[in-house]
């Protein structure tokens, strides 16, 4: 739900839109509570912006947007999620009962380039270093049907698993055909921390959902907890542009946000850069304590 902007907000921005010739591009310039809107798009111009940026912060608890750079055709965008799935299929994989935190995959000795991957692994393990054998081990023991009734019932995306069944999240690149916008990875971000999401009739676990929010913890300022996931593939079949994704949560006494940020083109950043630059940007306008 997008809150109404004040009226002399409007006009600013409409004359701002006007005065450069740049009216394609919308920047909504909400004061929400605790930090600066107009310094966050000062900010974000050098740093990641662009036509392809789209950036949303929600109230966790309202749902109700307090700020986006970006327009409304880019954040709706439907883009492939990449590895931000590991969230969501760590949900259906745990609540489904098909695998426990603690379960272990063997290694299969395959040839793995990153050390990281020659491993026997865990959820945890696999959510650190984006293990891909893993989760495609973890797509095939969850299957097509249980994730269809999941998809569904959860409004991700088409609600469907879409392409290669063990890899229907990584993009057409990969076969993929799982798509999702920015403004709809935002809001399933707020559905999961406010335990709003259902498989069927059934409400999804709670165990399951605590122990996905524990996986996406990044790191503790004070009493401020900053939760997220990066992701990177290409957009297209012949690899010619590429998508970058940090999306997450910041929780803290002064404010509890949801935010989705990707970038979309031929040289988009990776989701790992995207987090490198911004992370020091939302300190700087007060949505994170000083590190």
């Amino acid at each position: 739900m997008t809150s109404p902007r004040p009226r002399l907000a409007l006009v600013a921005a409409a004359a701002a839109c006007l005065a450069l010739g740049a009216c394609e591009r919308i920047q909504h310039l909400i004061h929400g509570p605790g930090f600066d809107a107009q310094a966050l798009d000062s900010a974000l111009d050098p740093a990641i912006g662009g036509p392809d940026t789209c950036v949303v912060i929600l109230d966790t608890h309202s749902g109700e947007e307090l700020y986006r750079y970006g327009d409304h055709a880019v954040c709706n965008r439907p883009l492939a999620p990449c590895a931000t799935f590991n969230a969501p299929m760590a949900l259906i994989g745990l609540d489904s009962g098909v695998i426990t935190p603690a379960m272990v995959f063997p290694y299969d000795g395959s040839v793995q380039p990153s050390a990281e991957w020659r491993r026997d692994t865990d959820l945890a393990t696999a959510y650190r270093w984006d293990t891909p054998w893993w989760w495609r081990k973890l797509a095939q023991l969850i299957g097509p049907f249980r994730f269809g009734e999941a998809l569904s019932a959860m409004g991700y995306g088409q609600g469907q698993p879409l392409g290669d069944p063990l890899a229907f999240w990584q993009g057409p690149a990969a076969g993929g055909g799982l798509f999702i916008s920015t403004n709809r990875q935002a809001d399933f971000l707020r559905r999961l921390y406010g335990v709003q999401l259902f498989v069927g009739k059934n409400k999804v676990s709670l165990p399951a959902v605590l122990a996905v929010e524990s996986l996406m913890v990044e790191e503790k300022r004070g009493d401020t907890t900053l939760s997220g996931l990066v992701a990177s593939c290409p957009s297209i079949a012949d690899n010619s542009r590429n998508l970058g994704w940090w999306v997450g949560r910041i929780q803290g006494p002064r404010r509890d946000v949801i935010f989705a940020m990707s970038i979309e083109g031929q040289n988009a950043l990776p989701g790992m850069e995207i987090r490198t630059r911004v992370t020091p940007i939302l300190a700087q306008v007060g949505l994170l304590p000083p590190a």
